[in-house]
């Protein structure tokens, strides 16, 4: 009974154990949304992102992208000749450079490193950028700071602000694990709404995913891609099945337009790091068109040329008069069993843009479909920020999936969760139990087997303990009812020999000499002093004589005045078992026996 009860305490502990290990595994959380860098004596950056700090330099607005696997930083080069001071081949000043940059770092104020510490970037690449140098930078998040090698952006048009980068070797993710920072390879991701009707912040949950922002308890669950889409590199790819328009045509009616359906669906990437839907091009023509038969000719789409003079727009999407009424939804089909719908206010806004301050401002003139206006780059269609307005994305690289959900439009707190590897149900067996945990329960077995090896052996010590003070009560009791009366010793066949049993006395004394089984036999009537010295025995010690007289004396009694020649030993039996002397030094005279 005892030893179930230890090995079970033992499988407890270990599993607790267990248990404790998930709980203490971390996440972090980083706020997701305008993001104002104040800059003394200048207009302040106002971008979109995640405020970090730089430390040696300045704060810097990331953007997270699920294409690059190393982060890059935006510098100083970028906003510092008329060719860079451009966006979209128009003109802009360095204010509204900054702002689109999202701040900017000096080169000379990091400790620059060799390229060839980066790592794989081909997506980066791919789209006619370049990176030309790399530095060992600490990056702070709140209380925390940690170091790691990011890529330096000198040059190039296709990117804003710095790349947070979340791709599947993520130099930044793999940092903060190694950190002991976050328990996991994964993040997810809220991107919020930049909706001018309906705005809100987001979150980035880097070790894990935030349970409040998703409007249901579950995901959907996608394989982590292989392959690149067309020639882009990207993970997070989805086939959009279906693809329709419902445009209201009047107070209680709507008119619904299929663009694509069934076979003629397309592979997709996830890219928040992109604003707006970014269709092939004859997804995107036949957008045009229906747009153009439902709201007539009226609806005329304009270049970035005609309104540059007032903002700066950073990625035009399809830009039309604001006289136009229209009032669309668009409904995405993913993989024929998750359905998105983006509402009108997502879907369209009053155009915005930086002005000559560097400051986020709405032109009234003119709205703005979440469309990319050209083609997607390499031909590879892009759901970006305007799509995950409606969708939370989680990604857990160690599993190697991702995963889509309706998103909580009216979350108001957070509730992140650790998609450590003691939680992750793709390392759960039948059991229940994860790898993780069947370590340590094999642990806290072997646990359970030692502590119930102790405890027998204490159990053995102490019954030994009781049976041997049992035997010192019987025989103090035997002495106290003889008190004062003689004893006729039995003798043995030894003639003139009386027999004491003393085998525990010999063991306690720890004579090698002796065995637990074997008699003591003292001579009788030798003459000598039978009582330790200043016992006041003395006297023959002859048979017939008290107790005290015929008290055994022992060699290790050293200092006892004991001097009878080395007594000899023999297996006989006691003839009276009373005759045995407690094992404890000192118990004898307690009991009135000198």
């Amino acid at each position: 009974m005892i030893g179930t009860t230890l090995l079970l305490v033992g499988l407890f502990v270990a599993r607790s154990i267990a248990e404790l290990s998930c709980q203490s595994d971390s996440t972090l959380q980083l706020n997701l949304g305008n993001c104002t860098i104040p800059r003394p004596g200048e207009s302040d950056v106002q971008s979109w992102g995640i405020k970090i700090s730089v430390e040696g330099a300045n704060e810097l607005c990331f953007v997270p992208s699920t294409v690059l696997n190393d982060t890059f930083l935006t510098t100083d080069e970028l906003c510092g000749s008329p060719e860079m001071l451009k966006v979209h081949g128009i003109p802009i000043s360095p204010a509204q450079c900054s702002s689109r940059r999202g701040g900017l770092v000096s080169p000379s104020k990091l400790r620059e490193v060799p390229i060839s510490t980066l790592g794989s970037n081909t997506g980066w690449d791919s789209l006619k950028n370049s990176i030309d140098g790399a530095a060992d930078v600490t990056l702070k998040l709140f209380r925390q700071s940690f170091s790691m090698t990011a890529g330096l952006i000198e040059h190039g048009q296709n990117s804003s602000a710095s790349h947070l980068g979340l791709a599947t070797n993520s130099t930044f993710l793999r940092t903060l694990k190694e950190k002991g920072l976050i328990g996991a390879m994964s993040f997810g991701l809220n991107v919020g709404s930049q909706s001018v009707q309906r705005p809100r912040g987001g979150s980035l949950v880097l070790g894990g995913w935030d349970q409040a922002s998703m409007s249901s308890s579950s995901f959907y669950e996608f394989d982590i891609a292989k392959t690149k889409l067309q020639n882009r590199e990207c993970p997070l790819q989805v086939r959009i099945t279906a693809l329709s328009m419902n445009v209201k045509t009047g107070s209680n009616s709507t008119n619904t337009k299929s663009i694509f359906s069934g076979a003629t669906g397309i592979d997709v990437c996830i890219e928040p790091y992109d604003n707006l839907f970014r269709l092939p091009d004859e997804t995107l023509s036949t957008l045009r068109d229906y747009i153009h038969l439902i709201a007539g000719s009226q609806v005329k789409f304009v270049g970035p040329s005609e309104y540059s003079n007032e903002l700066a727009n950073l990625e035009p999407g399809l830009v039309y008069p604001a006289s136009v009424d229209f009032n669309a939804t668009l409904r995405f089909t993913i993989n024929d069993n998750m359905t998105i719908d983006v509402p009108h206010y997502e879907f369209q806004r009053p155009l915005r843009g930086l002005d000559q301050n560097g400051t986020m401002v709405l032109d009234p003139k003119f709205h703005e479909l979440q469309i990319y206006g050209d083609p997607a780059p390499l031909n590879a269609p892009v759901l970006g920020k305007a799509f995950l307005s409606q969708v939370y994305l989680f990604v857990d690289y160690e599993a190697g999936k991702f995963f889509l959900a309706p998103q909580n439009l009216e979350a108001t707190t957070s509730s992140p969760i650790s998609s450590s590897a003691c939680k992750n149900s793709s390392n759960t067996t039948s059991t229940g139990l994860t790898t993780t945990e069947k370590v340590l329960i094999a642990v806290g077995t072997l646990l359970g087997v030692l502590l119930l090896a102790i405890a027998g052996f204490v159990l053995y010590r102490w019954h030994r303990f009781r049976r041997a003070e049992a035997a010192s009560h019987a025989d103090k009791n035997a002495l106290g009812g003889l008190n004062g009366s003689t004893l006729a010793p039995t003798h043995s066949a030894l003639s003139g020999h009386v027999v004491v049993a003393n085998a525990e006395r010999q063991e306690l004394n720890g004579d090698t000499n002796r065995h637990t089984q074997s008699i003591y036999t003292a001579p009788v009537g030798d003459g000598h002093d039978a009582g330790p010295s200043g016992d006041g025995g003395g006297g023959g010690g002859e048979a017939g004589s008290p107790l005290s007289a015929q008290r055994p004396r022992y060699p290790s009694d050293a200092g006892s005045g004991f001097s009878a020649p080395r007594a000899s030993f023999a297996t006989t039996t006691v003839a009276n078992p009373h005759h045995v002397w407690s094992p404890f030094p000192g118990n004898d005279r307690a009991d009135g026996v000198s």
